[in-house]
């Protein structure tokens, strides 16, 4: 292919023309792969925070309904009979133990390496503060004063 440029033909041009539009579409095509990748990232942090929102909704209610035994929804090692869920009547601290095994079965599987905390600042009576935290690891995640970078926290602040 010969193109006039200036005073004499220049060959070559078309050679170059189709190197740069190979480089060009490579770099476009890792470039919407990049992004791709990203916008599934952000998809699944937003689906965990929506898991753990929903979480904490759950905690809150139980510890409201039953404040006396919140220290029973961190522990891991009690096996709360499930059935209590199901409607069997059961005591305050068997329903607590029960949301507790639940949690840790299955929502808390959910979240890589979660971890869901229940403290009072004194003492958990009327009037004073309880904090439910749950935390995860996830990449997306940015630093903050409570949590270090690539974890996520969320936490609620109830008033008893």
């Amino acid at each position: 292919m010969r193109i006039g440029f200036g005073r004499g033909p220049v060959h070559g041009f078309a050679l170059l023309e189709v190197l740069l539009a190979l480089g060009l579409s490579s770099v476009m095509l890792l470039v919407l792969y990049s992004a791709q990748r990203h916008s599934q990232a952000v998809l699944v942090y937003s689906q965990q925070l929506h898991l753990a929102n929903q979480l904490l909704s759950q905690v809150a209610s139980q510890v409201w309904a039953y404040p006396k035994h919140y220290p029973l929804l961190t522990s891991e090692f009690n096996a709360g009979d499930t059935m209590c869920l199901a409607g069997r009547h059961c005591s305050p601290a068997a329903m607590t133990q029960a949301w507790a095994t639940y949690w840790h079965q299955h929502p808390l599987q959910q979240l890589p390496q979660a971890d869901l905390t229940v403290t009072c600042a004194d003492a958990c009576v009327a009037g004073q503060r309880l904090t439910i935290t749950l935390r995860w690891q996830q990449k997306l995640a940015s630093a903050s004063p409570s949590c270090p970078l690539e974890v996520a926290c969320v936490a609620l602040q109830l008033t008893l």
